[in-house]
């Protein structure tokens, strides 16, 4: 049985996935709209799932599969939200609005179940904010396109949540199917009350939907929610600022992208605001000084 550390460190990578995957969703937008790019990847990624979860779907509670329904569909709100806001603001204002989302999850946390967020989790939540906005921003201003992608960063951070909340007694594929499903499906209608589905036309984009679809989807969803089995919702939420960490490093190497030595601070604040946030450091001073005094030879 694979522990809770592992299942993190898969999250990372998978975040080093969904950080590629930014070059590659920019290029299909050009070719199909964002509600048909939604539909087709969490579609693409629960046809994945399917020959692996049937036998376990028949298991689930009914209730569990409710509530991972109603997750799904917070999802499905962040991507909309997400997508929508796009269209009205800049990639850099939208990857720093999205990444409040590890502001506002322990306050959901706090809101929802009572969590009440530690001095540590405070602090790495501020320096990786902070971070975030050194690595993405370049030209901030408030508008209906910053407001849009704001309340994705809330569904983002309610998702984190609730996912925590309802993964600990569920098996996990299940519950990310459902969720994948439902994304797909709703992002479906989507794309048909706006009349813009559309088939894909080149191979290019054909094969970066696949590889979002099955990896960044399914693989992706099933990751989180083995990780948050085991996990708080807060050491998610920060993994998962990592998102826009590899975002700058693909775009760099395969988008022509150059970060500027703000960018480069900003990386390694978001870095800090990791380790200062899970680095208990009262347990690690415990731990050297009684590590020394065994080490000290007695008389």
């Amino acid at each position: 049985m694979r522990g809770p550390k592992f299942w993190c460190i898969s999250l990372v990578l998978v975040t080093a996935l969904w950080g590629w995957s930014f070059v590659a969703i920019h290029s299909a937008l050009q070719e199909i709209s964002a509600s048909s790019l939604n539909a087709y990847r969490f579609i693409f990624g629960s046809i994945a799932m399917t020959p692996f979860v049937s036998g376990a779907l028949r298991k689930v509670p009914i209730l569990a599969i409710l509530q991972s329904a109603g997750v799904g569909f917070i999802l499905f709100l962040a991507f909309t939200f997400q997508t929508s806001g796009l269209a009205y603001t800049s990639a850099s204002n939208a990857s720093f609005i999205t990444g409040l989302a590890v502001v506002f999850t322990p306050v959901f946390s706090y809101l929802l179940f009572g969590e009440v967020p530690n001095k540590r989790q405070a602090a790495g939540a501020v320096l990786a904010t902070l971070g975030l906005g050194l690595l993405t921003l370049k030209e901030f201003s408030t508008h209906i396109g910053d407001l849009l992608v704001l309340v994705c960063a809330i569904f983002t951070a309610l998702h984190v949540v609730l996912l925590s909340k309802y993964s600990k007694n569920v098996d996990p594929l299940p519950l990310a199917y459902v969720q994948v499903l439902v994304v797909g499906l709703l992002s479906l209608a989507w794309s048909f009350l706006e009349g813009t589905l559309a088939p894909v036309r080149t191979t290019g984009v054909f094969l970066s939907l696949i590889v979002i679809g099955v990896l960044g989807t399914a693989v992706a969803y099933y990751v989180q929610t083995r990780a948050q089995v085991g996990a708080k919702a807060s050491t998610i939420a920060l993994i998962l600022v990592f998102e826009p960490v590899f975002g700058g490093i693909f775009g760099y190497l395969i988008g022509g992208d150059r970060l500027t030595e703000t960018n480069v601070v900003g990386a390694c604040l978001i870095l800090v605001g990791m380790v200062v946030t899970e680095l208990d450091w009262i347990s690690l001073k415990a731990r050297l000084a009684s590590s020394r005094r065994k080490q000290t030879p007695t008389a």
